[in-house]
Order: C-alpha cells, then structure tokens, then sequence
C-alpha cells in the first residue's frame, strides 16, 4: 500500500483535539472524537495493507501479528510500566488496588469490558483513572485479532470482501444507534457498537466508493471532511449522545479527507512537514497524555493554582514524554528484525505475564496499604453516623412516633428535646448523644433523606414525589402534642432547599419543593417556597409552645474529604517538599457562595418568628478557611456528612450554645 503523507497529517488532526479535551481547554469539547477519527484511519490503513498482500499473495497472518505487536507493544508496555511507577507513590490503596485490576485487563486487551462495567466514558469518577484511555486500544486490539481473519477468510472462499465489510458496517451502526439510547456506556466501549467506524475505513481500502479524479470535487470533499471534523469537535459535548448517529459527522468527515487523496485542499495542508511530524508521533503522545492529566486530576481538589499542574504544562509534558517514547522506544522497536516470530511471540507473552502478575499483586494486596503512613489510614479510616440505621433512618413514616424514635443520651429520662430534618440532622446525633449521658438530658431523633423539617411541602427527587411530607406531619403532630419535648433543633441541607445544585456524591440530583397548599400545581420555585414553608413551621411550633433553634448547616465540600485528605497525608510524605502546593482546607468563600440565600431568608423569618439561630460553621472556619480535620482525623464521612468523630467535635466545640439551651 503506497504511504501517504496526508494520512499521517490526519493522525495529527486526530490527536491534538483528543488532548485538549482532556486537558480542559473549553474550546475543544467534543475533542473525544479525535478517537473514532483514529478508529476510520486504522481501518483504511489495515485493510489497505491486507488486501494488498492477499493480491500479491504475499500475505501471512503471523506476519501481520508480528508487525502489530511491533508496533504497539513497545511504547505501550513502557508507558504501563511508568505508570504503574506513578501510580505507587501518587494513588492510595483503594484506588490502587482498582488501577491493579485495570493492568491486567488491559494486558488481554479488555480494557474497555472493563471500564465500561466501571463507569461511563464521562462521568467524573473516570477522570482518575490512570489508563481509562486504553479502551480505544482494546477495541483496535480486538479487530486487529479478528479482521485479519475475517478478511482472510473471505478471500480464500472468494467472497465479495466489500459487500461482506459493507453488511457488518449496516448492522455495527444500527447496533451503535440503538444501544446509544438504550446502554450509551456498553455502545460507547465495545467493539460491536464501534466497528462500523472500523469498517468506513475498510470500505475506502477497498474501494467500495466509485473513484473521481475531478480535482473541484476532490477539493469540495477534503474541505467538507475537515468541516465536519472541525464541527463535531467545536459542537460536541459531553452531553451529546455518542457515538450512534452522532459519531457518523466526524467518521464520514474523515472518510472524505481520506477519499480526497494527497491532491485534495485539506490533503495537501496535512502534508506539510509538522502535522506529518504530530502524526506519526500520535501514538505516543495518546499513549502519554492521559496518565499524567490523571494524576493531575486526582490531586485537583488539593493542588492550588500552579504551572506544574496548568493545562499547557500538561500538554508540554505529553509532547516531551511522546518524543522520548518514540525516538528511544517506538522507532527501535519496529526497526528490529526477528528471526523467527515464535521468538517474539514467546517473549511478548513472558511480558504479558509479568505484568499481568503486577497488577493481580497490586490487587489482590489490596492496593499495597503498606506503603502508607499511619497518617493516611488515621484521617480515612471514618465511622459514619451511628443513627444513620434502619432503625434509625431508614423507616416506615408511619412508625415515626414519638415512643419509636431513636433517643440521644440518658434513657433514663423521657425527652426534651428533638433533632429533625434530612441526612444533615446526623451532624448532631452522636455529639448529642454524648452530650445527654454527660449531662443527664434525652432528646430524640427524627430523620429522612433529603426531607427537610418544613410542613406542607411536597419534595420530589428529580420530579418523583417522596413520601417527605407525611412523615413531617406525623413528626410534627407528635412533637406539639408532647409537652414534655421543648426544645426543637430543625437540622437541614438548606442551602439546597434554597435552590442552589447538589455537589459532591449528589451532583445532578434534582431537588424541588412544591407547596403542598397549591394543589396539582408544581411551581418549580425553591427559594420562595423554602421561606414561606419555614416561617409556616417556625410559627406553628411557637404557638404549641415550642423553643426553635434552625441549625445552620455544616460547610460542603465538593469532594469526599477522608479520601482527599488521605491523599495530602501520602503527598506530604512521598514528596515532603512540594507540601506548600496542597491545601487541606476550605476557602469560607465558598460556604458564603452556598448560604447566602439562606441567611437572606433567615433575616425575613426572623422579623416574623422568635427563631433562634445556631451558626456550628464557627466551629469549623476562621480567618477565610474552613477546617476539615482535627487532630489528623477526618470531621466528615464523606462530602457533606460529619463522621462520628466529627459530630462528637461539633457539639463538644458548641457545648456552651446546648448548655445556655438544654440546661436551663
């Protein structure tokens, strides 16, 4: 098959959106179809390749097999092997232990079964992933043992090889199309979904589309291709269905660059000397540019704003690191002659095996904790809320009775006082338990997720109605009809009710409240309806005699803080020098940016009613950072609940608030 320059140019055209995507450069947000790009490229080159050598009858599968495993072996078990260096002094032993899995999966070519069963292409858990960016190999890998084969096959029956490659390309893109909308993580991954952007390229190679030699036309094409790759690659986001019909903008544009030929406009662009360079440095710098962003990824949420971790340092490293692979790695590699293929194919699976060995190590060690100082298993070892039960928690509305809730402190004595609200509430629990047996005080807990202590109002978690404002009713009845519970503590995430979005592990919850007063009529206004509800409840409670006392909430986070602030314990004592780069706090603008609707409404409820206000984020901020650990331990369980630890912490610190209210 006679080399072209333009196709190499195009690899370049592929690539550079891929890593600026990944970088973050806005600019590039459907940068990702850089891949099926590659995807129509290998099918044209391979297929052009094997029809070739069958014409000529010099075609043999195991040479095919050597020249694969030549070229992409090398530089791809020698960015495993840095990275798997990396991922020992940079990843924490959950996280390990789940990069260990993805060695071995990716040694077997499965890399993509294996992250698609993980998490989708997007989502932000994948952003950490070390070599999430191997799924595309595993779906080349996978038609690179299949294809040949196939191809094979149909030449030795004498089959019409394009009709063959047409047929699987109808049923991969239907396949693709329907599973888009149906399993967009299982269509996104696997070959089946994927291989009609395989076979677009095979079906240029082997010339299932009638040839012009028309130079306007040509140039018409290239310049029409390079649009629809410009287009898809500036249009598209994350949340644009891919790959189904949306995938087949940038394929088909890329089939035309390729149609066109070296005399094309775009083609003849492509050609020049630097893009030709990026293109056959491709491999490479795919290869490379993703562990590192990874990495970076990882340690986000910690790092301030430095170069070593800026998106152009990002892409500077890859060029760099892509350069050394290819020159010290690549190259070598491929020009090295073997005498017999058994040779290499012996010694390729003694390398297979190794590294497979290193990632079932990896694993079955659980993520090798022994590398970690005591530091790190002290603030991520967290206990959640003891209340946060069956019992406790998750319950039937209708058993929510005074008599069948859970006490806090001295059982002895009957209650005085109550802790209400959602998930949120748990932020007192165990401090308060503590606090009553202390103090011979009992109080009670009554608590559901995402179900704010107001009355009369309907929640729906992405527009599905709970069952929230029977639960708050029976509370509430209850609650005015013992006399001997004066003391209400109303405990929420009120900066969500308010209307801001959910951060952290809810990131993309919907939560609406809805008047239940206005019937059948959802108004879709939070902030108005958080305010009138609260005065509504407030009111009420201080005409059945009651004591109110609204609990402002604890700062979120948006990350999960025993995991971030184990990974600060582990960099501080792997690279002691660059501790100065990592923050293991919370900047106080940030909780000012989430409450500041709430305090607004607090003002106005507090021209109406005798609430009074209990403001714990004193305890964990001062001078414009808001502390998320004491001692080396972890306040919180997660992004936006208090540990056992950090509820015990909350109260103790606040003990003259509770001591001014329950003890008088």
């Amino acid at each position: 098959m006679q080399y072209r320059k333009d196709v190499d140019g195009l690899r370049s055209i592929a690539v550079l959106p891929v890593i600026l995507y990944h970088a973050g450069i806005s600019a590039f947000s459907g940068g990702y179809v850089g891949v099926d790009i590659f995807f129509v490229i290998s099918g044209y080159l391979i297929t052009g390749i094997i029809s070739a050598e069958m014409a000529e009858g010099t075609f043999s599968v195991s040479n095919f097999y050597v020249r694969r495993i030549k070229r992409i072996f090398p530089a791809l078990y020698f960015m495993m092997f840095a990275t798997i260096i990396m991922s020992w002094f940079l990843l924490l032993p959950e996280h390990f232990r789940n990069f260990g899995k993805s060695v071995a999966a990716t040694v077997f070519f499965g890399s993509n079964f294996f992250f698609w069963k993980q998490s989708g292409y997007f989502d932000e858990a994948a952003e950490t992933k070390p070599l999430l960016h191997t799924w595309s190999l595993g779906v080349e890998e996978q038609f690179y043992i299949l294809f040949p084969l196939f191809l094979f096959w149909l030449y030795r029956k004498r089959k019409n090889a394009g009709f063959a490659v047409t047929a699987v390309f109808a049923v991969s893109l239907l396949l693709s199309v329907f599973l888009t909308y149906r399993k967009p993580e299982m269509s996104f991954y696997l070959l089946p979904t994927r291989a009609w952007e395989l076979m677009l390229g095979s079906m240029l190679a082997l010339g299932v589309f009638r040839r012009t030699d028309n130079s306007a036309v040509l140039n018409v094409l290239s310049a029409a291709g390079f649009g629809m790759i410009a287009a898809s690659v500036v249009l598209f986001n994350s949340a644009t269905p891919f790959p189904g019909y949306s995938a087949l903008l940038p394929c088909v544009g890329t089939a035309l660059v390729i149609y066109a030929g070296e005399r094309g406009v775009i083609n003849r662009i492509l050609s020049l000397r630097p893009l030709v360079f990026i293109g056959l440095l491709s491999y490479a710098l795919y290869l490379w540019h993703w562990p590192f962003i990874a990495f970076r990824n990882y340690y986000k949420n910690l790092v301030g704003d430095v170069f070593f971790v800026s998106d152009w340092f990002a892409i500077g490293l890859t060029f760099l690191l892509a350069v050394i692979s290819f020159y010290l790695v690549e190259q070598p590699f491929r020009r090295m002659k073997f005498t017999s293929p058994r040779r290499l194919f012996i010694g390729t699976a003694a390398v297979m095996a190794l590294f497979t060995l290193a990632g079932a190590v990896v694993y079955k060690t659980d993520g090798m904790p022994s590398r970690m100082p005591e530091s790190v298993s002290v603030v991520t070892d967290v206990q959640e809320s003891t209340y946060r039960s069956t019992e406790c928690y998750y319950r039937d509305p209708m058993k929510a009775k005074i008599s069948n809730l859970c006490r806090m402190g001295d059982s002895d004595r009957l209650p005085s006082f109550i802790v209400w609200g959602d998930s949120h509430a748990l932020s007192l629990t165990d401090g308060m338990n503590r606090y009553g047996q202390e103090n011979g005080i009992t109080g009670v807990f009554a608590g559901k997720s995402s179900c704010p202590p107001l009355r009369l109002v309907r929640i729906l978690l992405n527009d599905v109605p709970t069952n929230c404002r029977q639960f708050n009713d029976i509370i509430f009845n209850e609650v005015t009809a013992d006399a001997g519970i004066r003391d209400i503590f109303l405990v929420g995430r009120w900066e969500v009710y308010s209307g801001k979005p959910m951060l952290g592990n809810d990131f993309g919850t919907e939560i609406t409240l809805d008047s239940a007063i206005t019937k059948n009529v959802i108004e879709k206004d939070n902030l108005k309806v958080f305010e009138e509800s609260l005065i509504r409840t407030v009111g009420s409670l201080e005409r059945a005699g009651k004591n109110v006392y609204f609990v402002m909430d604890v700062p979120e986070v948006p990350y999960d803080v025993p995991s971030e602030m184990g990974k600060i314990e582990y960099f501080k004592h792997v690279f002691p020098a660059l501790t100065s780069f990592v923050s293991s706090t919370l900047p106080y603008s940030h909780y000012e940016e989430r409450n500041e609707d709430v305090l607004k409404v607090l003002e106005r409820v507090r021209q109406k009613t005798n609430v009074k206000v209990i403001d714990i984020q004193n305890v964990f901020c001062k001078d414009g950072e808001c502390r998320l650990t004491e001692g080396g331990k972890s306040l919180y369980a997660d992004d936006d609940h208090l540990s056992i630890y950090g509820s015990k912490y909350v109260v103790e610190q606040g003990k003259w608030i509770f001591d001014d209210i329950l003890k008088k």
